[in-house]
Parts: C-alpha cells; sequence; structure tokens
C-alpha cells in the first residue's frame, strides 16, 4: 500500500516512492553472416569485437575494463566496442543479458547465432583456436586474448587505432 500524507485538516496527498533502475540493453541475436554483413561496408568508426562467455570467468573479468577503455577513449576515437556472447542456445542471449545487467555493462551486446563455430572462426581470424576471450578489431584487425586491466584494454584500442584506415571522403 501507498502511503498517504495529511495536509491540513481534510486533504491528502500520494506520496510515490520512484525506484531508479538501470535497464540492460537487449543481447540480440546475430548470424555470423548478419554480423559480416553489418561490419563489411567501409567505416570511419572502429569496432572491436569481444567473444566472450558468461561461463568463462577470465571474459566476465574483463569485462567492466571493456567498459572503462570504452567510456575513457569515446570522445578522442570513433570507436564501438561490441561484446559478442557464444553463450549455449536455447538461453544463450538471455543468460549474457542476465550477466550484463548485474555487471552493469552497457556496451552493444550480441549473442552469436551459430552453431558450428568451425564454419565461421577460420573466416575471421584462420589462427585463433578458439578459446576465449578473444578480441579482435573488425574482421581482419589485431587480436588479443586476455585483458588484465582496463590499460591493456586502451593500448590495443590505441594500437587497432593506428593501423586502422577510415575510408576517404
Amino acid at each position: 500500500m501507498l502511503p498517504l500524507n495529511r495536509i491540513g485538516n481534510s486533504k491528502y496527498l500520494l506520496t510515490v516512492l520512484t525506484i531508479h533502475t538501470t535497464i540492460a540493453q537487449a543481447v540480440k541475436p546475430m548470424s555470423w553472416e548478419g554480423l559480416k554483413g553489418v561490419l563489411s561496408p567501409p567505416s570511419d568508426t572502429l569496432i572491436i569485437l569481444n567473444f566472450w562467455a558468461t561461463w568463462c570467468r577470465p571474459c566476465v573479468e574483463e569485462l567492466p575494463y571493456l567498459q572503462a577503455a570504452y567510456e575513457s577513449l569515446r570522445d578522442s576515437i570513433p570507436l564501438k566496442i561490441w561484446l559478442i556472447s557464444l553463450d549455449f542456445p536455447p538461453e544463450g542471449a538471455s543468460q549474457a543479458e542476465l550477466l550484463l545487467k548485474r555487471k552493469q555493462i552497457h556496451l552493444p551486446a550480441y549473442w552469436l547465432d551459430e552453431r558450428d563455430p568451425n564454419s565461421w572462426i577460420p573466416e575471421l581470424n584462420p589462427h585463433w583456436d578458439g578459446a576465449l576471450p578473444y578480441t579482435q578489431a573488425g574482421l581482419q584487425g589485431p587480436f588479443h586474448s586476455t585483458f588484465a586491466s582496463m590499460q591493456d584494454v586502451v593500448n590495443f584500442v590505441r594500437y587497432a587505432y593506428k593501423i586502422f584506415q577510415p575510408p576517404a571522403r
């Protein structure tokens, strides 16, 4: 029951408490072909892809570093950091959403809706053995395995940006 506060002799004011909650963005399913399609057109924004899973302890540990690095760099580098969940179906996307909400991670997140990693990993990087976490700049940029700090992420993004060539306008 909501509290009623008496005002004067006969009037009442309904006091409503509002609670601010952070709503995590939905983790949208995306196929490998869909991801390639989004990344294939030349862009003047550096897109960092972080492949992770809720069951991967190093993946979960580096999520705050990715968030903090993005917040630190977003005003100086045209940058997007996308989290690509490799959690198992059928609950993959919902498990990822819950974890991101709990950790207060607000980076764009997708669930890679693919059953056979051997069908797309060689296209992304034939040298990647599928171990998580795995981070790569775009479809052909430099890659990194585990970040131990926000500064590691910042250094990787700055390095990737140096070799990133935005399309001429």
